[in-house]
């Protein structure tokens, strides 16, 4: 952008020198074809980049008023799957707050990925969550909002942090949370990644700041073994920890029209991961 803006500057110098300075000299053409050159190229550049980044225009713009208000941007980055038997998904009781969801969670803060977070993006820790037990090094941090595109760019990148999905199936299907599948026939999974979803920067109630929420949604592949084991699972009903929504419930957010009631509270990131889309309600 700097580079950018130096070209601009110099583009300008040259018409305004040429145009003024060099008033019927042999090199005033010169000068105001090299100055005009120089506008139509960053021209070129300036509408390339609408283009390129058309999708989040209205995303960059809001990060650059941010920044000028010296705000940071919480971000939380995670990944969902969506384990799916006939016509429902199966739900894992949240943690923290009162509802169910998709089996997933926030992605790791490896060894040596902070110290790069902090020196490329000056990260702060998520000061409201606990950095301890499962929650340990969970993808949560404020970004100052000038560097949020530069940091969501790296993000998607994949590169220098953690990339596997497997440790959130296992600490919520097999050991840690609950013990619902058999870990000897589940000693890997294979799923596709489907996109993901990402929220608008918005003000989030209670917690004072400013948020973007990031979800890579993954459709599980199983086995013909591991289907007949999620079968088994779906087969012996609703628990406390899980249960299986089809999709009308979870557009509800767990209220059933045909009880007419709520039956029990479904996060509204599951909702956005069954549409791929970010909704308000």
């Amino acid at each position: 952008m700097i580079r950018k803006i130096l070209q601009a500057i110099l583009a300008i110098g040259l018409l305004i020198y040429g145009y003024f300075f060099l008033s019927g000299s042999d090199l005033q053409p010169e000068f105001i074809g090299a100055g005009v050159i120089g506008l139509l190229t960053l021209l070129a550049l300036l509408v390339e980049s609408i283009i390129t980044n058309r999708k989040r225009l209205g995303l960059i713009i809001y990060c650059k008023w941010l920044s000028l208000k010296k705000q940071r941007i919480r971000f939380s980055m995670s990944y969902l799957y969506r384990i799916k038997v006939d016509d429902k998904y199966l739900l894992v009781k949240n943690s923290n707050f009162p509802h169910y969801q998709l089996v997933g969670g926030k992605y790791k803060i490896l060894d040596g990925t902070r110290s790069f977070l902090q020196k490329e993006f000056d990260a702060i820790d998520d000061p409201k969550l606990p950095n301890k037990d499962l929650m340990k090094d969970d993808f949560a941090l404020f970004i100052p909002a000038g560097k949020a595109i530069k940091f969501l760019d790296w993000f998607n990148q994949g590169e220098d942090r953690e990339i596997s999905h497997w440790r959130e199936f296992y600490e919520e299907l097999i050991e840690g949370k609950a013990k619902l599948l058999d870990k000897e026939k589940f000693p890997y999974i294979n799923y596709n990644f489907k996109g993901r979803v990402r929220t608008p920067v918005k003000r989030t109630p209670g917690w004072d700041c400013y948020e973007i929420l990031q979800y890579d949604i993954l459709d599980i592949i199983p086995t013909p073994e591991q289907r007949q084991e999620l079968r088994k699972l779906q087969e012996k009903g609703d628990k406390k920890y899980h249960k299986w929504a089809d999709t009308e419930l979870i557009q509800c957010l767990g209220h059933d029209n045909r009880e007419k009631k709520q039956v029990y509270d479904i996060g509204i990131h599951t909702k956005w991961a069954v549409n791929m889309k970010w909704s308000k309600e």
